[in-house]
């Protein structure tokens, strides 16, 4: 008897090591962090909650953005996307005029009546690239 309620034990053990391990490995923070430092493009939304912020990653660069809507009646509607992001200007260095606009881009397939403002740093290391080119 004490050697089935081992087995069964082990076996329940073991079925919830594989389900704690099918959970870390779709974890999109967990994916979020990894495309970052492969420097891969990865966008983590819910676009069923308003309210949620939207991550992406760019060449290595974290963008982080707010959702705004019109107003309370229209939840589903998205007016503004609101984007900054906390990297060094150095990562900034490597972007150019056209990285940002694919960035746009990508945001627009999801949300493609918004509008996309950037942060002031962000805004004014666009335009002094803009003007060198």
């Amino acid at each position: 008897m004490l050697v089935m309620i081992l087995r069964l034990a082990l076996l329940v053990l073991f079925i919830y090591v594989i389900y704690k391990t099918i959970l870390f490995l779709r974890n999109p923070d967990r994916r979020l962090k990894s495309a970052q430092a492969k420097e891969y493009f990865y966008f983590l939304d819910d676009q069923k909650n308003t309210r949620k912020n939207l991550k992406i990653t760019y060449k290595g660069v974290l963008f982080e953005g707010t959702k705004h809507i019109p107003a309370k009646d229209h939840p589903l509607f998205i007016h503004t996307i609101f984007i900054w992001t906390q990297a060094a200007e150095e990562k900034l260095q490597s972007f150019s005029t056209a990285d940002f606009t694919e960035l746009e881009n990508k945001i627009k397939q999801r949300y493609p009546d918004c509008k996309i403002d950037w942060d002031a740093s962000i805004q004014k290391w666009k335009n002094k690239h803009a003007e060198g080119q």
